[in-house]
């Protein structure tokens, strides 16, 4: 039986109309689904983050939790960089500040205009420190120095730290630490300055009492009590007033501006050497000590010939001091790449380790009685330091007081330019004379015959 017309016509739209409901419930089926997958996926992602893989809304509460911890965190640490009383500067691979503490923002002289994104040479001029924080970006490694900084109409001294970060955080690489020493290196110019005075002012009563007190021990005839007075004021004078050129030195080492005034010539170190070693030749023979000596003739420093051979023959002088009656003291001198290095070593009792980070302290002694006996001024390894640093060098002690016991002293200086070192005879690169003296358990000495600061009016 054929379908009539009018059943064609009703059945078109019912089958029409059921394949539209089909595929809008496919549709419906198919989102809903999808949300389903989604809802779980972001369900098991809260959990998981929480650490709840099970139940999602205890993730999603560990979660916010942890998240507010992490922004207090952050808040607290914010605040202690902030109020830290040390610089702190991170910088970009441009040298473009990332972040900036108060200190820092004080020192650099920023406090009145926004600091982060601009370069770091906008507020601090310093050549020294574009430098520095290119050798730690080269090197890999933390850099510091003390420098001058120029920030707007003002000028501060300070000790900075290149660190270059190990891991990126964010944009920045590198961290800037500086540490404001400008008030502290006034007051040491202040103490210096002081300390310079007063043993200027004092040179001529000293004198004045050491040249009576001389001319009673050997001018006048007097009973024995009294020319064993005049003995002790003579001696008591003899070491003030080796304490006050002691301390007129140490003024001027300490001072940059008088730095101007010393001499830098090509300086033999083989002369230095030898005339240290004649001048501690009569207190070795004295005490049977011999003394051994290798140095490498071509070696040649820049510097003061005078204070260097003071420093070789104060180290010296004490090495055959302090050392054992018919012992051996060895004085060498070698390159170590591009510094020569003097070495004095003795077979002495040796230097307690707890002594040794002290020992170069003005004033500091190991065995204070004994010191004081030998007539030394507590002040002769501070010149030695201050010496080897003003020469862009370095003094530093190695002791042992076990069975092999003994100690070694070394300074190391720059070596000259090969260019710069004459070409003349060892004699004609002798050092001017000098007299160590013995001083705190390896010392002082006195004077070089020239060397800078006052002179007495």
């Amino acid at each position: 039986m054929q379908p009539t017309e009018e059943t064609t016509s009703y059945l078109v739209p019912f089958v029409l109309a059921a394949t539209a409901a089909g595929a809008l419930a496919l549709v419906l089926i198919t989102v809903l689904l999808g949300r389903r997958t989604e809802h779980r996926r972001i369900a098991a992602a809260l959990g998981a983050l929480g650490g709840h893989h099970a139940d999602p809304v205890r993730g999603a509460r560990a979660a916010a939790d942890e998240a507010v911890r992490l922004d207090s965190a952050l808040a607290e640490l914010r605040t202690i960089i902030d109020t830290a009383p040390a610089g702190i500067v991170a910088l970009d691979r441009l040298d473009r500040i990332v972040t900036i503490n108060s200190a820092a923002t004080r020192l650099l002289d920023a406090a009145d205009r926004s600091a982060e994104g601009r370069l770091l040479v906008e507020l601090a001029r310093s050549p020294e420190l574009d430098a520095l924080i290119a050798a730690a970006r080269e090197s890999g490694r933390r850099a510091d120095a003390e420098l001058t900084l120029y920030a707007g109409a003002a000028s501060h001294r300070a000790a900075c730290s290149v660190v270059p970060l190990s891991r990126s955080v964010g944009t920045a690489d590198l961290l800037l630490v500086l540490e404001d020493r400008t008030e502290l290196r006034r007051l040491e110019g202040l103490r210096t300055e002081f300390v310079a005075n007063v043993s200027h002012e004092l040179r001529t009563p000293i004198t004045s009492i050491r040249g009576y007190a001389e001319t009673l021990c050997e001018g006048v005839e007097l009973d024995p009590q009294a020319a064993r007075f005049a003995r002790t004021i003579a001696r008591s004078a003899n070491r003030l007033g080796a304490i006050i050129e002691d301390l007129l030195l140490l003024s001027s080492l300490e001072d940059p501006s008088s730095h101007h005034e010393l001499s830098s010539t090509p300086v033999r170190i083989a002369g230095i050497m030898a005339e240290a070693v004649e001048q501690c030749g009569p207190a070795a023979k004295e005490k049977r000590v011999t003394i051994e000596t290798a140095v490498d003739p071509a070696l040649w420093v820049n510097g003061n010939a005078g204070l260097l051979a003071h420093a070789v023959a104060n180290l010296l002088s004490n090495a055959v001091k302090y050392g054992p009656a018919d012992g051996r003291v060895r004085v060498s001198a070698n390159a170590d790449g591009a510094n020569a290095v003097i070495h004095v070593t003795d077979s002495g009792p040796g230097i307690p380790e707890i002594h040794r980070s002290r020992l170069f302290e003005r004033f500091y002694r190991v065995d204070r009685a004994r010191s004081r006996d030998s007539g030394g001024t507590g002040l002769g390894l501070a010149i030695v330091k201050h010496v080897a640093m003003v020469h862009r060098g370095a003094v530093e002690v190695e002791s042992r007081t076990d069975a092999d016991h003994g100690s070694t002293f070394r300074i190391r200086i720059p070596l000259a330019a090969p260019d710069s070192a004459p070409n003349m005879p060892l004699a004609a690169a002798r050092a001017p004379s000098v007299q160590p003296t013995a001083d705190s358990e390896h010392g002082s000495g006195t004077l070089p015959s020239k060397t800078p600061g006052r002179q007495s009016a």
